[in-house]
């Protein structure tokens, strides 16, 4: 899993690529960010609890994934079906369209390998 993730950590503007279960535990971290990684586990976690509730109230489905677009950089969420979270934190001149692509390889890598 490791090798899989690191591939999204090294593409050009990516800071840090977090994969957390659906109770914030950290399973796997790479990230340049200074924020202690696991605050950020449960901050991500939760938010995506939120999410859920949101998207469950409004009967609108379930969480997929979502985009936060921040004055100087990216947040991009993506669900997997194991109920886990990939999050990747990116600067605001990284390639989007080549990061949700490798991010859709690896959440299809790690689905496989369970």
């Amino acid at each position: 899993m490791e090798k899989i993730l690191s591939k999204l950590k090294n593409l050009p503007g990516v800071l840090g690529v977090y994969l957390i279960d659906s109770e914030g535990n950290l399973l796997f971290v790479n990230s340049s960010l200074d924020n202690p990684p696991i605050e950020l586990a449960y901050t991500l976690a939760s938010l995506k609890g939120y999410l859920n509730d949101l998207l469950d109230s409004t009967k609108m489905g379930k969480f997929v994934d979502s985009f936060v677009d921040g004055s100087v950089g990216r947040i991009i969420f993506t669900g997997l079906k194991s109920g886990e979270l990939l999050v990747v934190f990116a600067s605001n001149v990284s390639n989007l369209g080549m990061i949700k692509f490798e991010m859709s390889n690896a959440i299809q890598q790690i689905e496989n390998l369970k």
